[in-house]
C-alpha cells in the first residue's frame, strides 16, 4: 500500500462520522432503554471466543463468515463474533443458569469474512433482544412485538411484517427420508422459487407423489392472510406439526393485529432463513426503499445444549446502522457554544453549568484565531452587565 492510498479501509468495513456517530449512539441508547422498560437485561460479549463455543449454530454460512485465527497463548481456535446470539446463549445456559424465562439484549460490533448480502456490511453494529426458557407462542408474539417497536423508535415507516413456519418444512421432510444431498439440494431449489428446479429434485429422488404434492404446495405458499387457510387445505400430512404450526401463526397474526392494528402483514411458508437452526415460527421486517430485511429473528429451541442445558429460545436481531440510514428520526442537536480563552470564575462557572446540562462549549485557546463560527459553534458566551450570557452568533 503507498502513502496515496493507505487511508483505504478494506471492502465492507466502514466508519461512522460526525453527526451520524452522534445520532447512531443517541440511537443505541434509545432502544436499550426500550428493551430494559420490557425486562430485557444488557450483556456485553467478548469480541473473541474460542471457536468451539462461539461456533455452535448448526449454520455454514455463520462458519463461513466468521474470522478464525490461533490463540498465541493456548495453540487452540479462536474466532472474532459474526453474531451475538451463540454467546448470549453461552451466558442463559451455562453462565447465568436460571430457571424462569430470562431476557437478554445487547448492541455492538460483529465482524464478517464477507457481507451477508449485497447490501450488507462486513461489521455491522448488531442490536437485538433474545428470551430464553419459554416454549409457548407467547414469547415469539412478544419478540416481535418488540421488533415492530424498534422500528417505529428509529422512525421507520410502514414496515412489512413477513411471517414464516420451518415447522412445516421440518415435518414434511422427516416423513419423507430424503437423502442429505437430496434435501440440501430440495432446500436451495426453494429459496430460488422455482418449480421446475423444485420439481427435478424431487423426481429424482424416491419421494412419493403426496410428498412431491406438498412440497410444490409449499413453495406457492406466499401472500396474503388468506395463505394460512390454503395451506390447511393444499399439504396433506397426517402429522399433527403441520397442523399446529399453521395454528401458531393465525396465533401470531391475532395478537400483532390487537397490538399493532395498521401492520402489514406477508406470509411465506416456503422461507427457511436460519432452517438449520431454526425451529419455528420466523419473522423479517422489510420496507420498500431497501432490498434486504432490515430485521429478522426466530425461534431456535435448545440452542444452549452444548452447553448443558436446552432452553426454548426466541430473538431478533438487526444492524443499527441500516436501521438508523432508513429510518426518519429526528434528531436535536445541542447548542454549540464558543467560550473565549478567559480564566474568569464566573465564565467557568458558566461553562461548568452549561455542560450539566448538556450543552456543547467549546473553548477558544490563547492565540487561537478561527473565528467561532469556523469552530463549528451556533453560539457564544459573552460578558454583559448581567454576567456571562449566551448569545446566538
Amino acid at each position: 500500500m503507498t502513502e496515496a492510498n493507505r487511508w483505504l479501509l478494506p471492502d465492507g468495513v466502514d466508519e461512522i462520522l460526525p453527526p451520524q456517530a452522534s445520532q447512531l449512539e443517541f440511537l443505541r441508547r434509545e432502544i436499550l432503554d426500550l428493551y430494559s422498560t420490557w425486562g430485557y437485561e444488557l450483556v456485553m460479549t467478548p469480541l473473541i471466543e474460542f471457536l468451539d463455543s462461539l461456533l455452535i449454530l448448526p449454520s455454514n454460512e455463520l462458519q463461513l463468515r466468521t474470522f478464525k485465527i490461533i490463540d498465541q497463548l493456548t495453540g487452540r481456535g479462536m474466532g472474532v463474533r459474526a453474531d451475538i446470539t451463540s454467546q448470549v446463549a453461552r451466558i442463559d445456559s451455562h453462565v447465568l443458569q436460571r430457571d424462569p424465562p430470562t431476557r437478554l439484549c445487547y448492541a455492538d460490533s460483529v465482524l464478517h469474512t464477507r457481507p451477508e448480502s449485497l447490501l450488507g456490511s462486513r461489521s455491522p453494529l448488531k442490536i437485538g433482544a433474545e428470551l430464553y426458557g419459554h416454549h409457548g407462542i407467547e414469547s415469539d408474539i412478544e419478540v416481535i412485538s418488540l421488533m415492530l417497536h424498534t422500528l417505529q423508535a428509529t422512525g421507520i415507516k410502514e414496515p412489512q411484517l413477513a411471517l414464516g413456519h420451518v415447522g412445516i418444512y421440518r415435518t414434511l421432510i422427516q416423513e419423507a427420508g430424503l437423502s442429505a444431498d437430496t434435501e440440501q439440494n430440495l432446500f436451495t431449489a426453494l429459496q430460488r422459487k422455482s418449480p421446475g428446479e423444485i420439481e427435478q429434485v424431487l423426481q429424482d429422488s424416491t419421494a412419493n407423489k403426496k410428498l412431491i404434492d406438498n412440497i410444490q404446495s409449499l413453495s406457492t405458499l406466499h401472500g396474503d392472510e388468506s395463505v394460512l387457510d390454503r395451506a390447511s387445505k393444499e399439504i396433506n400430512s397426517k402429522a399433527p406439526e403441520v397442523a399446529e404450526s399453521i395454528e401458531q401463526l393465525r396465533r401470531v397474526v391475532s395478537a400483532i393485529k390487537a397490538r399493532f392494528p395498521e401492520q402489514s402483514l406477508y406470509f411465506d411458508l416456503s422461507e427457511l432463513r436460519g432452517y438449520e437452526y431454526h425451529t419455528g415460527v420466523v419473522f423479517a421486517a422489510y420496507v420498500s426503499s431497501y432490498g434486504e430485511a432490515i430485521a429478522n429473528g426466530g425461534r431456535y429451541d435448545d440452542i444452549g445444549e452444548v452447553f448443558g442445558r436446552a432452553r426454548a429460545a426466541t430473538g431478533f436481531d438487526a444492524d443499527l446502522k441500516i436501521l438508523l440510514a432508513r429510518g426518519n428520526k429526528t434528531f436535536t442537536a445541542p447548542k454549540r457554544i464558543f467560550a473565549p480563552a478567559d480564566d474568569d470564575p464566573a465564565l467557568i462557572g458558566m461553562i461548568n453549568t452549561l455542560r450539566h446540562e448538556g450543552q456543547q462549549v467549546i473553548n477558544a485557546f490563547t492565540g487561537q484565531t478561527e473565528t467561532p463560527a469556523e469552530m463549528g459553534c451556533d453560539h457564544r458566551l459573552e460578558n454583559t452587565s448581567d454576567g456571562w450570557q449566551v448569545k446566538p452568533l
